[in-house]
């Protein structure tokens, strides 16, 4: 959601133009604003800011000080920031009714910014559907904003349309339309190019439009390998030009100008070799912005010890609260502001100054974490992609980066251990696959949970549920609730269970262990009786141990099989 148009507001314009001195008093008289709307302005500035920081207990206070600002005058921006502020507290019926009560909606840019914002809500309600119908208003209210005359400077700062073309691109991938959220999503690249999260979507439009079979799984190798084979030069000089694409930085230096290409049908070209590479610009962004924080936090110790030497105890005091949450008593001083729900507390006798101060902090401490939680993403996703390109070095090297970040998910180290344990078996070392998968082993031939509900919840989208109406608080606690993992992305902890089973199954059988391959495979097709890996597993097991009819009953029971080559039998759990 976004809850402004411009930067400065039209009655703040600057102008850039030269002016002679007579001039001056009539510009001075056009720039003159009242002191009520010079607070109100203020007021909303600070509003955004601490929305922006997801102080939302703070932002609840403030925006009541803008509405009574606004009263007799146009409330129009402090409606909207009313209705992001509950928006961000999980109160979506209230969000509309206030998006619903503003009253300047005639203006193209406002009815853009309006249906936007409906767009959001709706998406976040799960209507995916309705929303896509406000987006595509406000696409169109862009659209003739764009083409008033004459046209006015003020109206490139107004128009949004790379911003909503971003949340289209959102609402498409959740519904499955990969192809058409693509397509979204390298329009929106031309603003969002270096936000890590913006690959990662593209990735996964990818990733999902090959599950789907939209685009072919299968590569030749010359597209597998990121190295490339060319002739130049004729007679004497006639030369072999090797070229790789991924630098010795890990991030892509050139991308083939046919990969980003349109079809004939309009729609662009999704293949994994694409998928790794944005991938790897994802982690490449991500690496630069760890550097900066990192120069950030010694720039900070510096600055700190050299205020300490000349202003002594008292400039300490002042500067310590400048230090970033990576320093280890910074981020005890920022828990200590940190309540039981995750949110920041009001300083009690605090100035004004130091509460947005721990507001920021607060913010960059948030930033942090989402960079650590979109890291353990990416490198899933890589592991995975190299697999299916029939990289299992490379594929070796991601999971295993995976498996070295601090504090990863219970999830991503599962997925860590299952996907170095197939890079291994593609290797040719079941022994040392078997070692990661037995990780989870307890007692005799029992697999405890890899991960439970509660590591799932961790990875649910945290709103922040301070409703006022009480079937809104009761619509939003059951939301949060375990019972609402049925869509989740991940497996369930039975299924991950019932994939080392199958896993472990593969690999004994690798190593002739039949006897305990079987019981392995017994246990997998309890819990996951419809996985094709885990039966594949059980009629090669049975065949070996010569249970033929066994084998003949599996079959004719388990129509979802479909046979596949023997190097793709091992389940990915992706």
């Amino acid at each position: 959601m976004f809850s402004t148009l411009d930067i400065g507001g039209q009655n703040l314009a600057r102008h850039t133009c030269l002016t002679s001195a007579n001039d001056l008093p009539r510009i001075t008289v056009d720039r003159s604003i009242s002191g009520v709307d010079l607070k109100l302005k203020l007021q909303l500035y600070k509003v955004r800011l601490l929305l922006l920081t997801r102080n939302v207990k703070l932002a609840k206070r403030e925006v009541k000080h803008a509405m009574n600002f606004a009263r007799g005058r146009d409330s129009s921006m402090a409606l909207f920031l009313k209705a992001q502020l509950e928006y961000a507290r999980g109160n979506h019926r209230k969000a509309i009714k206030l998006l619903m009560a503003s009253s300047n909606r005639t203006d193209a840019a406002m009815s853009s910014m309006f249906n936007n914002n409906l767009g959001c809500i709706y998406y976040q309600l799960g209507k995916y559907h309705t929303s896509a119908v406000f987006f595509s208003k406000a696409l169109s209210n862009c659209s003739s904003l764009q083409k008033e005359k004459p046209l006015k400077l003020l109206t490139f700062s107004q128009d949004k349309s790379l911003l909503i073309t971003y949340n289209c691109g959102l609402q498409y991938l959740a519904c499955g339309k990969p192809l058409l959220a693509a397509q979204c999503f390298q329009k929106a690249s031309l603003v969002f190019y270096r936000r890590p999260l913006m690959w990662l979507r593209l990735a996964e439009c990818c990733l999902i439009a090959v599950e789907k079979g939209i685009v072919k799984g299968s590569w030749a190798p010359s597209d597998r390998s990121e190295v490339r084979v060319s002739v130049i030069g004729k007679g004497r000089w006639r030369r072999l030009l090797i070229e790789n694409g991924i630098s010795r930085n890990r991030h892509v230096d050139s991308v083939e100008r046919d990969v980003w290409a349109l079809g004939g049908d309009g729609q662009p070209k999704l293949s994994l070799p694409l998928a790794r590479q944005c991938l790897y610009n994802a982690l490449h962004l991500l690496t630069c912005s760890e550097l900066c924080n990192s120069k950030s936090i010694v720039r900070s110790d510096s600055s700190l010890e050299e205020n300490e030497s000349s202003d002594g105890a008292s400039s300490k005091n002042s500067n310590y609260k400048n230090l970033p949450c990576n320093d280890s008593k910074a981020s005890t001083m920022l828990a200590a502001l940190i309540d039981l729900n995750g949110d920041l507390k009001e300083p009690k006798g605090g100035t004004n100054q130091e509460g947005i101060q721990n507001s920021i902090s607060y913010y960059e401490d948030i930033c942090r974490r989402e960079n650590q939680m979109i890291k353990q993403a990416l490198l899933a996703n890589l592991a995975y992609v190299e697999l299916e390109l029939e990289n299992p070095l490379k594929a070796l090297s991601a999971a295993q980066a995976l498996l070295e970040l601090p504090d990863c998910s219970r999830i991503y180290v599962f997925l860590g251990h299952v996907y170095v344990a197939e890079a291994l078996c593609l290797l040719n070392k079941p022994k040392e696959a078997a070692e990661h998968l037995s990780i989870y082993l307890s007692g005799e031939g029992n697999i405890k949970l890899p991960f439970c509900l509660e590591d799932c919840e961790q990875w649910l989208v945290k709103k922040h549920i301070d409703c006022e109406e009480a079937n809104v608080g009761a619509a939003a606690a059951k939301n949060s609730s375990p019972e609402g993992l049925e869509d989740f992305m991940f497996l369930k902890p039975e299924e991950a269970r019932g994939t080392l089973y199958a896993n472990l199954a593969a690999v004994s059988a690798i190593q002739g262990d039949l006897e305990r391959a079987h019981h392995f495979v017994t246990q997998a097709l309890s819990l996951v009786p419809n996985s094709s890996e885990a039966t594949m597993t059980a009629i090669y097991v049975d065949l070996i141990l010569g249970k033929s009819q066994e084998a003949v009953s599996k079959l004719k029971h388990c129509s979802h099989v479909r046979f596949l080559p023997s190097n793709q039998q091992f389940n990915k759990s992706s």
